[in-house]
């Protein structure tokens, strides 16, 4: 995906738009930051984070975000296997959690990378995009994915509480 990622996303920029939008109106600049399933690091880089780490499972994309974002620090790494000895303001996981194979475990993991103070932030499709979301994919106007988990926000809530 990572060779094509720029296309689709010019196909859906108001979607992209939207996302790093939100994220700003929450993230302040200067801010340390760890993103999830960076990707290219599009996202991270946009907050102007003080430290920014992203981590993706992909070498196309953490060599992509490297070349893109010579500032910031990517690493090629699976999210259930976290392994990062510092702590950060703020957490992304953008579009992440219906990804991954255990979330309770990536949850869980987030401890030794959080403070009292850190703020976690995940946005999700709600399942209801599902229909709609397949289509785009059938007619080209979104970029194929995996199948994912779809969660509910009180499927979230209730894995937070689980891991504390």
């Amino acid at each position: 995906m990572a060779g094509q990622r720029d296309r689709w996303v010019g196909l859906n920029r108001y979607y992209y738009q939207d996302l790093e939008s939100f994220y700003r109106t929450i993230v302040p600049p200067g801010s340390r930051v760890l993103e999830l399933g960076s990707g290219n690091g599009d996202l991270l880089a946009a907050l102007r984070p003080s430290r920014g780490v992203g981590i993706d499972f992909s070498p196309a994309f953490v060599l992509q975000a490297r070349e893109r974002h010579p500032g910031l620090s990517f690493l090629e790494m699976d999210a259930e296997a976290l392994s990062i000895e510092e702590t950060f303001d703020y957490v992304l996981l953008a579009g992440t959690l219906g990804y991954l194979a255990d979330i309770q475990q990536v949850l869980t993991g987030l401890h030794r990378v959080c403070t009292p103070e850190t703020r976690i932030i995940a946005t999700f499709r709600n399942s209801m995009w599902e229909p709609v979301l397949r289509f785009g994919e059938r007619i080209g106007q979104r970029m194929p994915l995996p199948a994912q988990s779809w969660l509910s926000g009180n499927d979230i809530a209730n894995l937070l509480h689980l891991t504390g």
